[in-house]
């Protein structure tokens, strides 16, 4: 437990660390809150349940810092009634024509007790990521995440993708791919070290419903190319 926390706050101060000097103190706070409905939980080449989920999240934005936390529960009872939450911190650094944001991330199993840092029993995953964003209507993105906790191995994981937009839907396609020496974060017992997990597309677009009122509308594509699975998905947004 003591090198899981050790661990866990290193990356916590090195990403605070990085902000530049003109704290957030001296900036504006904003807060952020919303709701997505989505008709199945895919996360990583994974279905997390088989039934719709609600995920809500709430946020405080200072400057280019952000702090959130967010939720997803399952709406049937026929999948053990998903439960997830995590929390997370970030900072964007404007780059010109890309950003860059560090992130630090929390998942945990919120059956679970928030405050089990037990290495034997602990559901808590800590996540430290950057994602390199271009800007405009069509730009290339990466990410990469270096997830570690008592329920996993250390699992590398690697997401491109290209962002582009054709009529009044913006789209994105994008690959993925992680690598763990055993069970790794969010996978089937892949029992392999690479593997390929996304091959998919995502289309957003806005639902006008009158001229005060619309909705943001998702749908995905995706296929695991490791499981043979293939997966789609809609959401609106709050």
């Amino acid at each position: 437990m003591k090198k899981l926390l050790l661990t866990s706050a290193s990356f916590l101060m090195a990403a605070m660390l990085a902000i530049p000097a003109q704290t957030a103190s001296a900036q504006e706070v904003s807060v952020d809150a919303g709701m997505t409905l989505t008709s199945r939980f895919i996360y990583r080449g994974i279905e997390l349940g088989n039934s719709p989920n609600v995920q809500a999240m709430i946020g405080v934005n200072t400057g280019a810092f952000s702090f959130y936390g967010w939720g997803s529960h399952s709406l049937g009872q026929d999948d053990g009634a998903y439960k997830e939450v995590k929390f997370w911190a970030n900072y964007t650094l404007d780059l010109g024509d890309f950003t860059l944001t560090p992130q630090i991330e929390n998942h945990f199993d919120a059956f679970s007790d928030l405050f089990d840092l037990d290495e034997n029993t602990s559901t808590h995953v800590f996540q430290a990521s950057a994602r390199l964003a271009g800007k405009g209507d069509a730009a290339p993105d990466l990410f990469i995440g270096y997830a570690f906790g008592p329920p996993v191995e250390v699992t590398v994981y690697v997401e491109a993708g290209y962002s582009f937009t054709s009529g009044d839907y913006g789209l994105r396609a994008f690959l993925s791919s992680q690598y763990s020496d055993g069970p790794g974060f969010v996978d089937l017992g892949y029992n392999d070290k690479f593997v390929v997990n996304q091959i998919g597309v995502s289309a957003s677009r806005t639902l006008r419903i009158t001229d005060s009122f619309s909705v943001p509308l998702g749908i995905s594509l995706v296929v695991n190319p490791r499981t043979e699975r293939i997966f789609t998905a809609a959401s609106i947004s709050f």
